[in-house]
């Protein structure tokens, strides 16, 4: 998918509908697969995962398996704060830890 500038919150949003890991960002921001390119944008989407986590509008879950959000455990506050900024959170991994997105809907905890 191509991106506008500008749209990496739009970015962010599609990966947590489609209940993605960390890393998926990323790639689909980029359009690639290689994870050196990548590492430069975890500044970024750090910022715009963590204002978009206390707006409401995603939630952060780190489990065993992916999807994350089921049977893992959300992430928030501080916590939230210091893996965001772990280019390691960001990483492709087939196995755990898996760190994901989920969309916020009104009347969700």
């Amino acid at each position: 998918m191509g991106w506008l500038p500008g749209d990496e919150e739009e970015c962010v949003l599609v990966n947590a509908r489609e209940m993605s890991p960390l890393w998926s960002v990323l790639a689909d921001w980029t359009g690639s697969e290689d994870e050196g390119e990548w590492t430069a944008l975890v500044p970024v989407f750090a910022q715009i995962v963590e204002r978009l986590d206390k707006a409401g509008s995603v939630h952060v879950y780190r489990g065993d398996a992916w999807p994350a959000h089921e049977g893992g455990e959300r992430v928030t506050g501080e916590a939230l704060e210091a893996l965001l900024r772990l280019s390691s959170a960001w990483e492709y991994r087939e196995g755990p830890p898996v760190v994901g997105l989920l969309a916020a809907f009104p009347g969700q905890p």
